[in-house]
Formats: C-alpha cells, sequence, structure tokens
C-alpha cells in the first residue's frame, strides 16, 4: 500500500513539474541565426542603398524610389534585430533603464513592436510597388498623376504612420517593472486585443498581400495587350518583363516568409490550437530572414541592379589598384630623388678634391 502510494506521489510531482527550459545549445542556435539574418539584412540592403545613391538617375523612376525606401525599412530591421531583447541577444543581458527611458525601451524594443512595425512597413511597401506597377502598364495617363516623386513621399509616409497605429496596442500591453520589461493585461481585456489582432492582421498582412498578388496576376495575364506593351519595342518590352519578374518574387518570398507567423500569432490569440514554442521561434526566424533576401533578389532577377553592383566592385577594385600604384610611385620618386641627392653629392666632392 505504502508502495502505491509512493508511485502515486511520484506521478503527481513529475506532472505538476514545471517544464524544463529549453536546450542551451537550441537557444544559442536561435540567437546566433538572429544575429547572422541582422547582419546580412544590415549589409546587404546598405549596399543595395548605396548603389542607388552612386547613380542618381535611377531615383529619378517611381519604382527605384519604392525600392530604395523598401530597403531603408529592411536595413532598419537589421538595426532593430539586435537591439530587440531574446533575438540575437538574451533578456538578462538587456537591464532595463529607470525612469521614463525605461518605459520607452520596454513598450518599444522590450515589445517587440519597432521590429514587426518594421516588416509590416516593408509589406506595405510592396503593396504599393504591385499599385505602382499595374498603374503603369494599364493606366499610363493616371500614372504620371497619381505616382509623382511629391505623391510617392506622401505615400510612404501614410504607410508609417498607418502602420506604427495599426500595432499601437503593444504600448499598452508592456511596462516596466523595476529592471525588466513585464507583459501586463491589456486595458481593453482579451476580446479587445483579439479584435486588434484580427484588424492589424487583416490591414497589415492578409489584404496587402491579396492586392499584391492579384496586381502581378493580372498583369501577367493581360501585359501582351496592355496599351504600355503595345507602345513599346522589343527590348523595352524585355525590361518590363524582368521588372515584373523581379516585383512578383519579391511579393511571393514576403507572403511565404511573413505567413508562418502572422497565421502563428492569430491561432495563438484565439486559442484555436496549440502551438509549440519551436514553431513560433522558427516563424519568426522566417519572417525576420525575409529582410535580407530582397538586395539577392534584384540582383539575380534583374540586369539594372546586377551591372550596378558589378561597377561598385569594378569601382572599388580601380580605386584599391590606383592606390597602390601611387603609392610605389611616390617610393620610386624617393628612391630617384635619393640617388640623383647622392650623385650630386658625389660630383661636387670629386670636383673638391681635383681642386
Amino acid at each position: 500500500m505504502d508502495g502505491n502510494k509512493f508511485l502515486l506521489m511520484r506521478n503527481i510531482s513529475e506532472l505538476t513539474k514545471p517544464p524544463a527550459k529549453y536546450d542551451s545549445s537550441e537557444v544559442k542556435a536561435r540567437r546566433a541565426i538572429f544575429g547572422v539574418i541582422a547582419a546580412l539584412s544590415f549589409l546587404l540592403n546598405f549596399l543595395f542603398c548605396f548603389i542607388m545613391i552612386r547613380k542618381p538617375a535611377m531615383l529619378k523612376k517611381s519604382h527605384n524610389i519604392l525600392l530604395f525606401s523598401l530597403a531603408i525599412t529592411d536595413l532598419l530591421t537589421g538595426i532593430f534585430i539586435p537591439l530587440t531583447p531574446d533575438f540575437a541577444i538574451s533578456v538578462p543581458s538587456f537591464p532595463a533603464p529607470r525612469g521614463l527611458a525605461g518605459e520607452i525601451f520596454c513598450r518599444i524594443l522590450g515589445s517587440k513592436y519597432a521590429v514587426y512595425t518594421m516588416g509590416k512597413v516593408s509589406i506595405l511597401k510592396v503593396t504599393c510597388l504591385a499599385i505602382e506597377r499595374w498603374y503603369c502598364i494599364f493606366r499610363p495617363m493616371m500614372y504620371k498623376r497619381y505616382f509623382t516623386r511629391k505623391r510617392l513621399f506622401l505615400y510612404i509616409l501614410a504607410i508609417w504612420v498607418c502602420t506604427c497605429l495599426l500595432q499601437i496596442n503593444k504600448f499598452f500591453e508592456w511596462k516596466l517593472s523595476g529592471k525588466k520589461c513585464s507583459k501586463v493585461k491589456a486595458p481593453y481585456g482579451q476580446k479587445g486585443t483579439q479584435a486588434m489582432i484580427i484588424i492589424y492582421s487583416l490591414i497589415g498582412f492578409y489584404i496587402p498581400c491579396l492586392i499584391a498578388w492579384a496586381s502581378f496576376a493580372h498583369i501577367s495575364l493581360l501585359f501582351k495587350t496592355s496599351p504600355m506593351a503595345r507602345c513599346y519595342g522589343e527590348r523595352q518590352r524585355a525590361q518590363q518583363k524582368a521588372l515584373l519578374r523581379m516585383c512578383a518574387l519579391t511579393s511571393i518570398t514576403l507572403t511565404l516568409c511573413w505567413f508562418p507567423a502572422q497565421t502563428f500569432h492569430i491561432l495563438s490569440a484565439f486559442r484555436v490550437t496549440k502551438i509549440s514554442r519551436t514553431l513560433h521561434e522558427t516563424g519568426g526566424i522566417l519572417a525576420m530572414f525575409n529582410s535580407c533576401l530582397n538586395p539577392l533578389i534584384y540582383w539575380l532577377t534583374n540586369r539594372e541592379y546586377r551591372d550596378g553592383l558589378f561597377e561598385l566592385f569594378k569601382f572599388a577594385k580601380i580605386k584599391s589598384c590606383r592606390k597602390r600604384s601611387y603609392k610605389v610611385e611616390n617610393q620610386m620618386y624617393s628612391i630617384d630623388r635619393v640617388k640623383r641627392d647622392t650623385f650630386s653629392m658625389n660630383s661636387v666632392n670629386s670636383l673638391e678634391s681635383s681642386l
């Protein structure tokens, strides 16, 4: 009897025992992956922006302005990943500052508000790019009116403002508690939180992705009969097709990368099904990974951007060779000067000895 009682108590203790923490090797691997993503995102997007700045003529085109803006957003994602606790760096390594600075830190970085806002901004910019391409192909006259440089800046500003407001609920769900950030019960309750998640998921992800996919699908089906295609020559049509292929691939990649994380977030909020922490983290890694893919897509699928990259490396190589040759020339000049001075001194000495 005592033995049965002992076994029963042991089973109860095992059932009620808190779950073990994640294997440290798995956690380290996840943080290393986030670190690599952050570095690649910053470097690749910085390189793409630098190429654009070196060729100002590229920034006179509407689609290039949007691509440049998208690269800036992805570059900021690369900056915010290591600044967000529990991504590349553990939470204990992020002691929150005290006072107002601590509150701002917890509500913007600790809540992951900043890094996920960058992702939603990227999604809306890709949608804007899809609409811009649609107008260029099917409504060329309206395109010139609606996609001027000034209007594009207004669209980009509206995207930032809209996205920041869509995720404003995170400001009320985190706060500073002592020296660390902690999640708190939202003042609008569980139903309010669920409603906000649905709203910003629809407006910030699902609807924009559907619009982008529908735009590119419509273009691909009717491109040959469009007004612009009939006006273009063979070379211009090929350039437009390459640009459309690049933009469509960017849209598809972004959707595939963000879909798991966004869907897991909704399912968890409504407790439809239990999703493991590993799946959540994999979805987060995939979403952040998108920020370093776009420049690679541009360079691999479009000759214009690829040529810009090659020109940059050629320029760097030529500049390096010029510096090396200039250094060698200086050394040769110094040697010749020493020889001339030595010859002059020897001539003077020989003349004095003869006298």
